[in-house]
């Protein structure tokens, strides 16, 4: 695994030292350099202004303690201790940028330093932004851990190999940028005009042009992107211990997408409602009908949706003499219903196909909790399209097959 070819693209380093042609510091901007890696420096914490454009790093190297530029060397004798309520403060800074940061680019974030650990880690976790018992995208290490022509490459080698959503994130962040740029390139050689070209298509078309031409993107995007060849080694790490509540939690966010993500007026096929009465008994609501039907209206509001009812059903339900087999990670569903785990914080779903209702868009919008997410609602249109299409057969009596 090649750290330097995996961390490609601009860095950011924050330390109050990189004037210094003498500091630590220097040490470890010369191997990020040898690297042949961009490099943006800093000697305080940037403004908010200039952290929002903090888009597509390779990675933040943080100085946690950032001392000339929080006092000046009046205020204190050489050896003696910084003041607690100073430290506090820095550590407040310090995690509000780390904070701002996650939310505009979420990527690696090295602390080097000659403080305590110990005390960062403490701070770190007491913000949940740090975990001791699992892998973390903040990595922290002593400045005079890393001295020394490649130290610092390889203390990242051995941190990823334990970190692999930071792994994996950075693989595909290096094959996304590939497509991307192949993708632009290659439709600007087409027509330096083409946005306009499908625009107007889509305007004739009657869709909503917006969202169709964010789904032609991403459509191509994702068939130039190569297939993936991930590590092994560090996915498939034996001995790790996955909770079921954890475990639970990756699933739903594979499957099933939260309102807080979706855009308010947009419709989509998957779009999960859910109607809460005064017994605080709770409905849902999911929509199967086809996206092409959903964007082609002249009022938004009067858009019908076309909805399966569901209901929460428990694991006793399941495991029950009379509950839903469960076999080979699949539910032995019958022909009219079908079954979702893990939605809405966990809960399982199941959709009946027996009455299917229309409801405006105008009347569940406010009601809206996500949305399921392809290959899971492209299964439950095609069950239910089988089962408009059934076709009934007389019964076999019981008694043929076991007696009396």
């Amino acid at each position: 695994m090649d750290v330097a070819e995996l961390f490609n693209g601009v860095s950011v380093v924050i330390d109050d030292e990189v004037n210094d042609p003498t500091a630590n510091i220097r040490n470890i901007l010369n191997q990020i350099k040898n690297q042949n890696i961009p490099v943006l420096t800093y000697d305080a914490i940037p403004s908010e202004e200039v952290i929002s454009n903090f888009r597509n790093l390779s990675f933040v190297l943080l100085d946690w303690r950032l001392v000339k530029n929080n006092i000046s060397t009046d205020e204190f004798e050489e050896g003696v201790s910084i003041p607690q309520t100073l430290q506090t403060a820095e550590a407040r800074i310090n995690i509000d940028f780390i904070k701002r940061l996650k939310e505009v680019c979420f990527c690696p974030v090295f602390i080097f330093t000659n403080e305590d650990k110990n005390e960062i880690i403490a701070a770190l976790e007491a913000e949940g932004l740090y975990k001791t018992t699992k892998p973390n995208h903040i990595f922290i290490k002593s400045k005079s851990e890393i001295k020394g022509r490649t130290k610092l490459f390889a203390e990242i080698r051995k941190w990823i190999k334990n970190n692999p959503s930071v792994y994996v994130l950075k693989e595909w962040e290096r094959e996304y940028q590939k497509s991307k740029n192949k993708l632009f390139s290659d439709f600007h050689a087409l027509s330096s005009v083409w946005p306009r070209i499908m625009w107007k298509n889509f305007e004739d078309d009657g869709v909503n042009r917006s969202f169709e031409l964010g789904e032609l993107i991403s459509r191509n995007l994702h068939t130039r992107m190569a297939p993936f060849e991930f590590s092994e080694e560090i996915l498939n790490k034996k001995g790790v211990k996955i909770e079921k509540s954890e475990l639970r939690c990756v699933l739903e966010g594979e499957r099933y997408l939260k309102n807080s993500c979706l855009h308010t007026n947009a419709i989509s096929t998957g779009d999960i409602f859910k109607v809460v009465d005064e017994a605080a008994n709770a409905r849902y609501f999911l929509n199967i009908r086809a996206q092409c039907d959903l964007v082609r209206s002249s009022s938004l509001d009067n858009v019908e949706l076309y909805c399966l009812k569901g209901k929460v059903i428990t694991e006793d339900d399941i495991k029950s003499k009379k509950g839903i087999p469960f076999k080979h990670g699949q539910f032995i569903e019958k022909v009219n219903h079908a079954i979702i785990t893990f939605i809405d914080d966990g809960c399982i779903l199941d959709f009946s196909f027996r009455d299917l209702v229309i409801k405006k868009w105008k009347d569940l919008k406010s009601k809206r909790i996500g949305q399921l997410l392809p290959p899971h609602i492209n299964r439950i249109q095609q069950r239910y399209a089988l089962y408009l299409q059934r076709q009934g057969l007389p019964r076999t009596p019981d008694i043929a097959l076991f007696g009396r």
